[in-house]
């Protein structure tokens, strides 16, 4: 049996935890704020968007259907964001729009700030798949390609702009099982202003990839962003890229290519 004395005694405990925490926790945890720690990595052909770009050299275009921000933030310097992206190659022809690739990523990142250089961790998957017309249409042999992964990053914010390194080890990589890493490297500069919403910007992401021997796919990005409220932006852009396939399952082919197109990040 327990005396009054007792409950009371614990009641009281109970209710200094209830006053204390609860305000605590709510003065410190945001749930789905506005703006993301982490910048952009605007040049990289896998970064979470929605899009659609013209490939100046051929008949195809490349869209992507994705949606990526923070979830969770705690006090002024910590986040826990997720992001997925559906990305599909598409080749028009007259009277027909062939889908010859359907790929995914998905990602689950925590932020930190720390003035103005910003740490990620992440852990995310990527899945490379030919559609049925690129299987049927483009006599394409379908093979396995999917990554998952870890990726560990720092970005410094500069005035005008800011620059990224990146380390990315798939700890489950098909089809070449043993050669696990890929280096990152970019960044993205203001160049001109025009008012406070309105700006021409630059950008590149260089990444080195032990499945491909070491080599590497340059992407050189110039183009006008205009931000919007939320943290959203809308971009018009040129890129071009070379060097290995970004997605896909020709991941080891080369390739060179324009594009112009049209990004909300």
């Amino acid at each position: 049996t327990v005396s009054r004395s007792s409950l009371l005694r614990r009641w009281y405990v109970f209710a200094l935890l209830l006053n204390a925490t609860p305000a605590s926790w709510s003065q410190k945890l945001d749930v789905l704020p506005a703006a993301s720690l982490f910048p952009d990595f605007s040049a990289d052909a896998l970064a979470h968007q929605l899009s659609l770009s013209r490939v100046t050299d051929n008949r195809e275009w490349i869209g992507a259907i994705g949606l990526a921000g923070p979830l969770l933030q705690w006090g002024e310097d910590l986040q826990l964001g997720a992001g997925a992206t559906v990305f599909n190659r598409i080749i028009k022809t007259p009277g027909h729009i062939t889908v010859s690739t359907m790929d995914y990523r998905v990602d689950f990142p925590v932020d930190l700030r720390l003035d103005s250089l910003r740490l990620r961790a992440a852990f995310g998957h990527v899945s490379c798949h030919y559609a049925d017309d690129g299987i049927e249409q483009l006599g394409r042999r379908s093979i396995s390609s999917v990554r998952d992964y870890l990726q560990f990053a720092a970005a410094w914010m500069v005035p005008n702009g800011h620059a990224y390194a990146a380390g990315t080890f798939n700890y489950h990589n098909e089809p070449v099982a043993d050669r696990r890493w890929h280096l990152q490297a970019g960044g993205e500069v203001i160049a001109f202003r025009f008012g406070s919403d309105v700006q021409l910007y630059g950008a590149l992401d260089i990444k080195i990839k032990e499945d491909v021997g070491w080599g590497s796919t340059q992407s050189y990005q110039l183009g006008v962003r205009l931000s919007g409220s939320g943290g959203r932006n809308v971009r018009a852009a040129f890129t071009h890229r070379r060097g290995f396939e970004e997605r896909g399952q020709l991941y080891d082919q080369r390739t060179i290519m324009n594009q112009v197109g049209l990004f909300i990040d």
